[in-house]
């Protein structure tokens, strides 16, 4: 027998599911008669305690109604495998051989890469023979080499459409007024960024900070002065994973952050800003931390991502049934208008612990706005905006 295994890995995005579905499908197609798809419960930590769940004869039904299900279907972990020890591969062996699974595919970001390189190249000197594939997703938009992965695109729909209404809220009463929101982006800005396509809408943020430029707190403290000065009220946007010229995240201040173990909380920068604020500004401030709708908002994701999410799980599966193995099925971009995208493959190292930043020639020279160049980036992805009424004479 010839069996499948499918397994989601690292956090959550809106459109994962959707990968499943593609997957499902086109193995329910491929698989002969007799053999099975199984899905790995909780990412690895299901390979490893033989917690495994058989998908082969899910409906229709059930697949629309599992790629309009936020979050990760299947679940996933924390855990990893460990290297200096080969009990944990032994495990993962074991369980692989029980099910007899021949096709391996893992849908994952970063992390999950590297870990399917690791996997692969353990197996290959096991002597098991399999095919392995890795399905990417991300909500950070850090997997190297891509164009994109899905999950990124949802994420930046709902970061736009959240902060076009949020801005709305502040122009509501005719009173000086400082919002702030934490986006999510650990080491790039491309989420951060998309921030700035609420503008499309006419009601978009006046400051924009992400991890790839030093965060000086006096110089944001400035910033945001200047703008209050001149509007009565500033909207700004701060990556969670902005350092100060020291290296430090500002999550690692413990002025504000005492009860917290930085080194396991990434993000939860929002206290920081409404502490620095406050120290400056006597106006109302309103600091806000988008958090996880971020990643698993389904209800206004990105038509476009769930498509490309549930291709890419499907044409995993048709490499992999036509021998293909120790690759990433990828997204690479032909035009932008009309968009138009192909599936292509790189080998995992290629790929594996490699982290992009955003390009920066993105960013005007002042650091904290965006080009108009990175519109014709994102838009295609994000899909059509809301259009709200502009009444004559009223500005904002």
């Amino acid at each position: 027998m010839r069996n499948a295994l499918y397994i989601q890995s690292g956090g959550p995005t809106a459109v994962i599911n959707c990968s499943a579905a593609g997957v499902i499908r086109e193995c329910q197609e491929l698989l002969e008669k007799g053999d099975k798809l199984y899905a790995s419960l909780h990412g690895i930590d299901g390979l490893l305690h033989d917690h495994l769940y058989d998908c082969t004869d899910m409906d229709e039904m059930q697949l629309l109604r599992l790629r309009n299900t936020p979050s990760m279907a299947f679940g996933s972990c924390r855990y990893t495998v460990r290297e200096d020890t080969e009990e944990d591969y032994d495990r993962i062996l074991a369980t692989l051989k029980k099910y007899q699974i021949y096709y391996i595919f893992i849908n994952g970001g970063n992390g999950s890469v590297a870990a399917g390189h690791r996997l692969c190249e353990h197996l290959k000197k096991a002597g098991y023979p399999c095919c392995l594939m890795v399905i990417p997703k991300t909500v950070d938009n850090d997997i190297a080499i891509v164009d994109h992965a899905p999950g990124f695109p949802s994420a930046a729909r709902h970061t736009v459409i959240t902060i076009s209404e949020l801005v709305h809220d502040m122009y509501t009463y005719d009173t000086d007024l400082i919002m702030a929101v934490e986006v999510m982006g650990r080491n790039t800005g491309y989420l951060a960024a998309a921030a700035a396509a609420a503008g499309k809408t006419g009601w978009g943020p006046d400051l924009i900070y992400v991890p790839e430029v030093v965060f000086d707190p006096e110089q944001f403290v400035n910033d945001v002065a200047q703008v209050i000065q001149k509007k009565g009220k500033c909207f700004a946007v701060v990556a969670e994973g902005v350092k100060t010229a020291d290296g430090r995240y500002l999550f690692e201040d413990t002025t504000v952050n005492k009860a917290d173990d930085p080194s396991k909380n990434m993000g939860g920068i929002t206290p920081y800003l409404n502490h620095l604020l406050r120290k400056h500004f006597i106006c109302k401030i309103r600091c806000i931390d988008l958090g996880l709708m971020q990643r698993c908002g389904a209800h206004d994701a990105s038509e476009i991502d769930k498509t490309e999410a549930q291709q890419l799980g499907s044409e995993a599966v048709k490499r992999a049934f036509a021998g293909e193995s120790g690759k990433m099925v990828t997204l690479t971009r032909i035009s932008s208008s009309p968009y138009r995208t192909e599936i292509q493959t790189l080998d995992l190292e290629q790929v594996a612990d490699v982290e992009r930043v955003m390009d920066l020639s993105y960013l005007e020279d002042n650091r904290h706005q965006i080009k108009e160049a990175y519109m014709d980036y994102i838009l295609p992805l994000i899909g059509d905006l809301p259009e709200y009424v502009e009444l004559d004479g009223i500005s904002h």
